[in-house]
């Protein structure tokens, strides 16, 4: 009896002293895989047990935030699959990415790590060339014009350097399309019927199509294209987009050096009366052919007018402005001297007409629509009785939930149930002793 309560104390002591279940100590490999217009798949494994919660945080170029998404772990092991089949992701997207685990009270973060989103179709043997500043991406036979958009896209950073004042951030990407179904793939499904080219300037990415077959077409879109991330260089800043007619117009005055062409055709249309407030075109261009045709020359012109009255320095002093978060109208006035109402005034009246003025809505008149007279209401059922509800089943009682006990607590009752155990071991083998020597 004696080595039995020795025993059972020895085995209350260790119940109550052992060491809880070992926790989440830490990340094993951590792997992604991306295969495109299909999905990006990120994988994780545990170097001990799963934590209590984990997350994945995604972030792609652009945002300050990143994306967190909930994945479930199983086996030590967890992964998420981003279905980007329904989830467009333009190629060449670089993604960043991390994993969170919650283990308790305590969160810990795996290292940082990149995957870029390659459009690696099988049937595009991609190959790929460096000049300068800029790497050129082509499959087929598209080797020579390729190489020579290399070329021009050099010539268009040098010459937008030199307009706005800054240099270029960083390399730029150009991936030449043969075919119009492959391209449009990769430029996503919001893309217009018409375009030939794309640039995607926080990514650092230019898309060009050769169907045009005018190499001449060609060439002044890649400066088009080129001149985009040129400017989102030279504006980039925490607080907001430059108007959207300041980013085309001076695209398409890059194009040739001046705004001649665009001016014309604005004068055209402004004969007609059909120019635009420049507020209404500070987001979006309109979708129509003419609408969209004036709204890129109505900005190329803006642009040469400046040149024209205030110097090229008036672009970069522009662009500087937008880089310390200036407004629209604080940026204009940055670079002319006068304020942005003073300078839309100026800009009209050389097309002789008055600043566009916003349209009043017409209020809404009231129904002309005849109403039926109202007639008597049927009761409804066989005989006109109104019809009895069913009743209402009983509400059902809510099932009470299990709660949760912590370990402590069960190893405690674990510990004094030993200790009662032998307690009563004791009892009954000394009333069994006295009970055989009577």
């Amino acid at each position: 009896m004696r080595w039995l309560t020795a025993a059972g104390l020895a085995l209350a002591w260790a119940l109550a002293g052992a060491a809880p279940v070992s926790a989440f100590d830490g990340f094993g490999e951590i792997t992604a895989d991306s295969t495109y217009d299909t999905e990006v798949r990120f994988e994780v494994a545990f170097s001990g047990t799963e934590p209590d919660r984990l997350e994945l945080l995604l972030r792609t170029p652009g945002s300050e935030a990143s994306f967190v998404v909930p994945v479930e772990a199983d086996d030590g092991e967890a992964e998420y699959v981003w279905d980007t089949s329904l989830d467009y992701v333009t190629p060449n997207t670089l993604v960043t990415y991390r994993w969170r685990a919650i283990d308790g009270d305590e969160a810990v973060l795996s290292e940082e790590a990149t995957i870029r989103y390659a459009d690696d179709r099988p049937r595009l043997d991609w190959q790929t060339a460096q000049l300068g500043e800029t790497t050129v991406h082509w499959y087929g036979d598209a080797e020579a014009q390729a190489l020579r958009f290399g070329e021009v896209a050099a010539i268009g950073v040098e010459q937008g350097e030199a307009l706005l004042g800054t240099e270029l951030a960083g390399p730029v990407d150009v991936f030449v399309y043969d075919e119009q179904a492959d391209f449009f793939s990769a430029i996503g499904p919001g893309a217009r019927e018409w375009t030939g080219a794309a640039a995607f300037s926080e990514i650092r990415t230019i898309f060009m199509w050769l169907g045009q077959n005018d190499p001449a077409f060609l060439e002044t879109a890649m400066v088009h294209e080129i001149m985009h991330i040129v400017f989102f260089d030279a504006t980039d800043n925490p607080y907001h987009e430059p108007a959207t007619w300041v980013n085309e117009g001076i695209a398409v005055w890059a194009e040739i050096g001046d705004g001649a062409g665009a001016t014309a055709f604005v004068a055209e249309q402004a004969a007609a009366g059909g120019l635009f407030a420049f507020d209404a075109i500070s987001e979006r261009f309109p979708i129509g052919d003419l609408g969209g045709s004036l709204s890129y020359a109505q900005g190329a012109s803006m642009i040469d007018f400046i040149i024209d009255s205030y110097g090229r320095e008036a672009i970069a002093r522009m662009t500087a402005a937008y880089r310390d978060g200036a407004s629209d109208e604080e940026a204009l006035e940055a670079a002319t001297g006068i304020a942005a109402e003073e300078l839309y005034v100026a800009f009209y009246a050389q097309f002789g007409v008055d600043p566009p003025t916003p349209v009043q809505p017409v209020p809404i008149a009231p129904s002309d629509v005849d109403r039926p007279a109202p007639g008597t209401v049927d009761p409804g059922g066989v005989n006109g009785a109104p019809a009895v509800p069913p009743a209402e089943p009983p509400a059902a009682q809510p099932i009470p939930r299990a709660t949760s006990v912590e370990p402590w607590v069960l190893l405690a009752a674990l510990a004094a149930g030993v200790a009662l155990a032998v307690t009563l071991a004791v009892l009954v083998a000394r009333w069994a002793e006295r009970r055989a020597t009577r």
